[in-house]
């Protein structure tokens, strides 16, 4: 079996704890596993693109507060990773704050039960209030685990983690296509308040038993601890880790343009029913994207455990390329079930293929850094990219929002093909100079 990058550094540096975590190996992969499959279903209940959204809408009626739902959770999602991934660095273990985080989030999930459980019992302003409250918490406790999980996942795992994300990827796609499916028939069933404040309540059960999964991962500490300096200067330091580490830099370049990329994937639903497609067509579609994002992301994961990440990035070039095109010319349901399957698979690129390339080319006591970093950086061109795509639709039409799309996309497969596989890079490097950032160039 092919060893990440970051595990021939880790093997290296500390063979001790390199070998004490990979005798936890089993146990760690599949109480991470169940917790993924438990979260999974419980947090599509908490879905930010369907499910809050109308709840908000049936509460207070306002365009704009069902707006908010989205900002809400993309900042919250995005700006505290820096702090998660601050947080870890000069920690010689990961689960406690893992755990804490966890914890947090769930009691951020119990708020909004509650608040939803207030409806008729208090005054809807106060209500409304309450509830953003309780999700902007719950965001924000999402963003600060990101890095946090995936340190840990990359000291835990120390062998198939590809396998590890594809299985979760298929298993929490499932979950998630089949939580959506249930919720919709109580919400049919029960109506608003009593169904959204049923499924509220099962999110937050769900959720809740996954701490028992956390609890039970094991871990050894870490030997080789670098100093946590202050969050200021953290963040200082990122611009010089993109410098020095050329090979990082230019996979977050090249990344950039394929965020960029998207701007037009939230649009190809939306030009279909302006066109070929009927409004029921619409939840197909959504049906395909889930299903081609977990199916896709499974065999990704494999690819990428055993051929590395660098070939899933490029993969996901092709996929941004090959779905922007499609949807250019795309006439049919059928081709757009196409177009859909493609730009399911970019988008499940995004979830595992980003994290698990920062991982192999981190230094070992710095992957919580580079995964922070990754998402800030990057989540600019997502969050700005759709609403200049929204800009320029009226003025230029889907096409060329398209057009522009597989352009950038072009860009970043050229861009990509530049960025060297960790696992090659690192056979380069000297035994000293593996636990040091901009050691891969």
């Amino acid at each position: 079996m092919a060893v990440s990058a970051d595990v021939q550094r880790m093997r290296s540096i500390a063979p001790g704890y390199a070998d004490a975590m990979r005798g936890y190996q089993k146990r760690n992969f599949m109480f991470l596993v169940v917790d993924g499959a438990t979260f999974a279903f419980a947090i599509s209940l908490l879905s930010e693109t369907t499910i809050i959204p109308a709840f908000v809408s049936a509460l207070t009626g306002s365009s704009v507060l069902v707006g908010l739902v989205a900002a809400t959770f993309a900042i919250g999602r995005y700006l505290p990773q820096l702090v998660g991934s601050h947080l870890v660095l000069g920690r010689s273990r990961r689960k406690p704050l893992f755990l804490a985080i966890v914890i947090a989030e769930r009691i951020g999930i119990l708020a909004i039960a509650l608040s939803a459980s207030l409806i008729d019992l208090i005054p809807t302003g106060w209500v409304t209030a309450l509830f953003f409250l309780s999700f902007c918490f719950y965001a924000i406790t999402t963003g600060l685990i990101g890095p946090v999980y995936g340190d840990f996942v990359a000291k835990a795992l120390t062998q198939a983690r590809g396998v590890f994300f594809g299985t979760v990827q298929l298993i929490g796609g499932v979950l998630g296509f089949t939580a959506a499916l249930w919720a919709e028939g109580v919400l049919k069933e029960q109506g608003f308040p009593e169904g959204n404040q049923f499924i509220f309540w099962v999110s937050f059960g769900l959720s809740f038993l996954s701490i028992l999964f956390v609890a039970g991962l094991r871990e050894d500490e870490y030997p080789h601890t670098e100093p946590r300096p202050r969050f200021l200067e953290t963040v200082k330091s990122i611009p010089g880790i993109v410098f020095r580490d050329k090979n990082y830099g230019r996979f977050l370049l090249a990344r950039a343009f394929l965020a960029s990329a998207t701007l037009g994937f939230g649009f190809v639903v939306v030009d279909g029913l302006e066109g070929s497609l009927v409004p029921s067509d619409a939840a197909a579609l959504a049906a395909v994207f889930i299903l081609s994002q977990a199916v896709v992301g499974f065999g990704l994961g494999v690819l990428g455990n055993y051929r590395g990440w660098r070939l899933v990035f490029v993969l996901g070039a092709f996929l941004i390329l090959g779905g922007m095109l499609g949807a250019i010319f795309a006439s049919s349901l059928l081709s757009y079930i196409i177009v859909f399957i493609l730009l399911g698979g970019a988008n499940a690129v995004t979830v595992i293929g980003d994290p698990n390339m920062s991982i192999e080319m981190a230094p070992t006591s710095r992957t919580s850094l580079y995964l922070g970093a990754t998402s800030t950086l990057l989540a600019p061109f997502f969050i700005v990219g759709p609403l200049v795509g929204g800009f320029l639709v009226p003025v230029f039409g889907y096409s060329v929002v398209f057009g522009i799309s597989a352009t950038l996309g072009v860009i970043g497969l050229v861009l990509a093909f530049q960025v060297n596989e960790p696992r090659t890079v690192i056979e380069e490097q000297p035994v000293g100079a593996f636990d040091k950032p901009g050691a891969q160039t």
